[in-house]
């Protein structure tokens, strides 16, 4: 699957593929997340005001969502290793991992991370931040999940003249974010269908690379892959590196405290290096 860089210097590019290979996610979205969070117990998320976590799902089809901060977005991650391994097939499916191969140092093959879903019906301003930490050697898929309402907000980013572009989701079209891309959601305002991105991590398979992907990577999910490929906090490939991890500061502001630690040591975040 040939991919095109979104301009001129830029780490992003863009990709096409057959919306076919999204059914299996679509139908755990709207068999699994769709009746769970719109119970009176989780609907809540939608209107933002306080940080939000919580474990949902049905039987072996469990995530974990965890609102952005006090805003009305939030991520709904794989929380097992059925649901990762549907965010795997769905990436197999598009056959990318030998374009990315060019772009990321990796020993024997491209390593995911982890996926989820990127969930809102509005964003009051643009938040703008970038995935990664130089050398990560990573990248961040999004693609919609679903057909776009024209009222919801696309991916705005920073050109090499630092001016403010557009790009727009498109059903069939996914974008892959490095290091050093500067971007955000676009502001819009409240609609009645909720806008639903597809999104995976994914990157080098190298552990030495560790230290600038934990800052994205460690602290994404309660169910990810270190990229040794083993589920984070169940190896002990971190400590066999003779490496000691600091958590980021910025961790303390937005991450639940029912996740992993970002450290790494397997230990949630409230019980780690999130104590009070």
């Amino acid at each position: 699957m040939p991919i095109a860089r979104i301009e001129p210097n830029a780490n992003a590019f863009t990709f096409s593929f057959d919306p076919k290979i999204l059914e299996e996610i679509q139908d755990s979205y709207n068999l699994v997340l769709v009746p769970a969070l719109n119970t009176p117990e989780h609907n809540a998320v939608f209107a933002g005001g306080k940080q939000r976590a919580a474990d949902i799902g049905v039987s072996d089809q469990q995530y974990f969502y965890t609102s952005y901060g006090e805003e009305p977005l939030f991520w709904v991650s794989n929380n097992n290793q059925t649901t990762y391994d549907q965010f795997k097939r769905f990436f197999n499916g598009l056959n990318i991992a030998e374009n990315v191969k060019e772009l990321v140092d990796f020993e024997s093959d491209i390593r995911v991370y982890c996926g989820f879903f990127v969930v809102g019906n509005r964003a009051e301003k643009p938040y703008w931040h970038m995935d990664y930490a130089p050398g990560a050697n990573a990248y961040t898929l999004i693609t919609p999940l679903f057909d776009l309402d024209p009222g919801h907000g696309n991916l705005i980013f920073k050109d090499q003249n630092d001016g403010t572009r557009t790009y727009d989701y498109k059903l069939g079209e996914g974008i892959m974010l490095g290091d050093h891309f500067l971007h955000s959601t676009q502001p819009y305002d409240q609609t009645a269908e909720t806008r639903v991105l597809l999104s995976i991590t994914f990157g080098s398979d190298k552990l030495d690379h560790w230290e600038a992907l934990k800052q994205t990577v460690g602290g994404q999910s309660k169910f990810s892959v270190l990229p040794c490929g083993h589920q984070m906090g169940t190896c002990q490939c971190l400590e066999d590196m003779g490496k000691k991890f600091e958590v980021p500061e910025h961790f303390d502001e937005k991450m639940s405290r029912n996740a992993l630690c970002p450290c790494g040591s397997g230990k949630r975040f409230k019980n780690c290096h999130g104590k009070i």
